[in-house]
């Protein structure tokens, strides 16, 4: 059995209705990266940080504050992709860069 819990800065009238639809638990206005809601989550799950997951398309948000917990996490790409992150972007960039190289020279 899987558990979710949809962990949103946005307000009530903004998550509930997806949280409803998709069948999760939620918090909003959750002041993302906070660890005080991530760890909420988790209890609402009935789960550890440790059998947690957290999926995100936000690098200084959503990640930062997962790895702030000690939580594994997935970045996944934003739904939108005319939303400009450039920051995101320049470090995602460079990240990217340096493991390439790094493969390269194994």
């Amino acid at each position: 059995g899987f558990s979710s819990c949809l962990l949103s800065n946005n307000q009530l009238p903004r998550v509930e209705p997806f949280a409803d639809v998709v069948g999760a638990e939620f918090i909003e206005d959750a002041h993302k990266p906070s660890r005080k809601n991530y760890l909420a989550a988790c209890n609402r799950m009935g789960t550890s940080v440790e059998q947690t997951i957290f999926i995100g398309d936000q690098l200084f948000t959503d990640v930062y504050g997962a790895k702030r917990c000690g939580m594994r996490n997935i970045l996944v790409k934003p739904m939108n992709p005319r939303e400009k992150r450039r920051l995101e972007w320049i470090v995602l960039h460079f990240y990217k860069k340096n493991l390439r190289q790094h493969s390269e020279n194994k």
